[in-house]
């Protein structure tokens, strides 16, 4: 069990920085445009489409970060107003695994995207659009990891009537 936890700190670890560098990118490709647009009144046609794939990346692993945090947008009003901490914690079971049934139905779809883009290249990066594509199934297996690690723990928390 400590090895899983382990490796679990250690996937995390990368998404946190994986998202840290996209974000990076995003600015570093984002002033290169400006100073190119308006002091070189000329910008690189390529940092418009980095940009945005990296946009895309860091959407997809950021959300499996998110899901370890339970910060993704949610209503949980009525768990909110329920007393019984265990029902509490069973209606965010419920809640989440509805969640994890949505992943597991979308993922056969992002591979079939990403078989069929692999001849379709982006505009001004000459990349095949299926390594963009490749965020969406990379995004849910690692969403349906932290899924798997971040619901016994946050139960455990809406259990004991710590959140």
């Amino acid at each position: 069990m400590k090895t899983l936890i382990k490796i679990d700190r250690v996937i995390e670890n990368i998404q946190v920085w994986f998202c840290a560098l996209m974000f990076v990118l995003i600015l570093v490709f984002g002033s290169l445009q400006v100073f190119g647009r308006f002091i070189l009144h000329s910008s690189p046609p390529w940092t418009e489409e980095a940009m945005r794939f990296c946009g895309i990346y860091l959407t997809f692993i950021g959300s499996a970060l998110t899901v370890r945090a339970d910060a993704h947008v949610s209503v949980d009003i009525v768990i909110s107003f329920m007393k019984n901490n265990k029902a509490r914690a069973v209606l965010f079971i419920i809640g989440r695994l509805i969640c994890v049934v949505f992943l597991i139905m979308f993922f056969p779809g992002s591979i079939v995207l990403v078989s069929k883009s692999f001849n379709s290249l982006g505009a001004a990066i000459r990349i095949p659009y299926a390594y963009i594509y490749a965020a969406v199934p990379l995004g849910i297996v690692m969403m349906l990891c932290s899924y798997a690690s971040a619901i016994p723990k946050l139960a455990r928390q809406y259990r004991e009537g710590e959140r």
